[in-house]
């Protein structure tokens, strides 16, 4: 799953929104006032205070048969060192604003180490209309519209508003927007935080905005005339975005290290037989207990910042539904997405072809995640993401793979399924590890990279995702919050027998 902090980093870009670099209006533009918003700005991308990347975004005036319009074109470029292998993850965004700065057309195209997917919008009276495709596999294009709502808008608009001298510290507001890298509508919530005084002494104001549906919150600088200085996501690697020359934003970059690995202390022979493991995680800025969920099978405990976790490993279902499962409260675990296309002729078949006329959730589950165990071929790293369509044509991934596959051939006869993105002990550490959830009367953890029917308690979760656009996007997000944030010291474990093991560096 080492793709996914990349994920995870594109659309932290997003939040880090560099659209904030120009100010929008409350009532319409003249073309002139239109014209004196154009120029160009450049910024270095900072991740864990490295420079990995760049953005430029360079705002023209054009004339179009609707009148003059605003057109303003982001790259954005990061350099990945994935197993010794120096990657790129990139951007390229065209919007087009109108007199009052709203976005009406988008087209982007991204990056994401190899895979390359495209989305093109156009607002009219009906809504905004989405076109989404992925060019390098021949997928067939989606086209849906969608209704806004009426205070949809754009963060220029803040930086505008801002800049005219009408907002002042503590005020507040709220707008709905389209965010093209999660494919979905969002609402940002932006608070006027606190004027402060820049190194270079200039006066700026401190912006705060929140994601409602990432729950990702931003910070922007921004100087008097509404042009951004300076943006940070604190919780995720230290991600910033910092105004500088040209020539600066282009010098010899420092690639982001993905690691699949966290730093841990202690040893343990193998997570597999334990009745339970309890360990201690340590965030190096912040609450742990943040980035770790409780579930059914992890409990947490909080000790000042850091976070005592008990983690069980999976028990066997005592009964099974019938297939197909058709309960309404499960229906987004059912559905097709882009990443699970289980609607697929292909996924279809080959899913009956492996459980046949079983009707047993149970056995159906043990059926698929077997048939994914014994026929995919293992890879230490898939850098570039994949649906499952392309899973079953490849038959080759690392975990993400195996999981996504599953997922896609258990909705296909019926079986409510999830991704859940984690950490897994393995080779004496933990690593970065996906794996799959199904709904068989009940929710399962299974291991179609490992072939555990019902996983140990050395896997730990930080989500559960349906793998649509938004909830996948929380998967990488959950996972980028951890990388370079944390540290492990395995304390105890309760062994076959039930007998508790204190660990010690002895």
């Amino acid at each position: 799953m080492r793709y996914l902090p990349v994920v995870a980093i594109a659309i932290a870009l997003a939040a880090l929104g560099v659209a904030l670099s120009q100010p929008g209006p409350t009532e319409p533009l003249t073309a002139e006032e239109l014209g004196s918003l154009t120029g160009t700005e450049w910024y270095s991308v900072l991740i864990l205070d490295k420079r990995s990347g760049y953005a430029c975004m360079q705002t023209e005036l054009v004339d179009t048969p609707d009148g003059p319009r605003l057109q303003v074109t982001e790259d954005v470029k990061i350099l990945i060192s994935l197993a010794n292998q120096e990657l790129e993850a990139s951007k390229s965004q065209v919007t087009m604003y109108d007199d009052l700065l709203r976005q009406v057309s988008i087209e982007m195209v991204k990056d994401e180490l190899g895979r390359v997917q495209r989305i093109t919008t156009e607002l009219d009276d009906q809504g905004i209309t989405i076109r989404k495709s992925f060019p390098d596999n021949g997928m067939v294009a989606e086209v849906r519209t969608l209704q806004v709502a009426d205070d949809f808008a754009s963060d220029m608009m803040v930086a505008w508003q801002l800049a005219q001298g009408t907002l002042a510290v503590g005020d507040s507001l709220s707008f709905e927007t389209y965010d093209p890298e999660v494919d979905a509508l969002d609402r940002h919530d932006v608070l006027v935080d606190r004027r402060e005084t820049m190194d270079d002494g200039t006066e700026a104001t401190v912006l705060r905005m929140t994601s409602q549906k990432l729950g990702l919150e931003a910070f922007s600088w921004l100087d008097g005339e509404g042009r951004l200085l300076r943006q940070e996501i604190p919780g995720l690697m230290s991600l910033t975005l910092l105004r500088v020359p040209e020539e600066e934003a282009l010098a010899e970059l420092a690639p982001f290290e993905v690691t699949s690995e966290i730093d841990v202390e202690g040893r343990l022979p193998s997570a597999r037989g334990l009745q339970s493991l309890t360990l201690r995680v340590a965030r190096r800025a912040g609450a742990a207990a943040e980035l770790i969920p409780e579930t059914r099978r992890q409990q947490i405990v909080v000790e000042g910042d850091d976070a005592l976790v008990t983690i069980e490993p999976e028990s066997l279902p005592l009964t099974a539904a019938t297939l197909p499962i058709t309960d309404e409260a499960l229906a987004d675990c059912l559905v097709p997405t882009t990443h699970a296309q289980s609607d697929d002729p292909d996924i279809v078949a080959k899913a009956r072809e492996i459980v046949g006329d079983e009707t047993d959730a149970w056995t159906a589950a043990q059926a698929v995640v077997s048939w994914v165990y014994r026929n995919m071929r293992k890879m230490s790293s898939q850098p570039k993401p994949i649906s499952a369509v392309e899973c079953l044509d490849e038959m080759a991934g690392d975990c993400t793979e195996h999981a996504v596959l599953t997922a896609a051939l258990g909705r296909a006869v019926g079986l409510p399924t999830r991704m859940c993105t984690g950490l897994a002990w393995v080779g004496g550490g933990f690593g970065y590890h996906a794996w799959t959830e199904i709904y068989v009367g009940r929710w399962v953890e299974m291991d179609p990279a490992w072939g555990q029917m019902t996983v140990d308690a050395g896997h730990i979760q930080l989500h559960s995702s349906s793998l649509d656009e938004v909830s996948y996007a929380r998967a990488s997000l959950a996972t980028g919050r951890t990388l370079g944030a944390i540290e492990i010291e395995l304390v105890s474990y309760r062994d076959q027998a039930g007998q508790e093991v204190t660990l010690t560096e002895d």
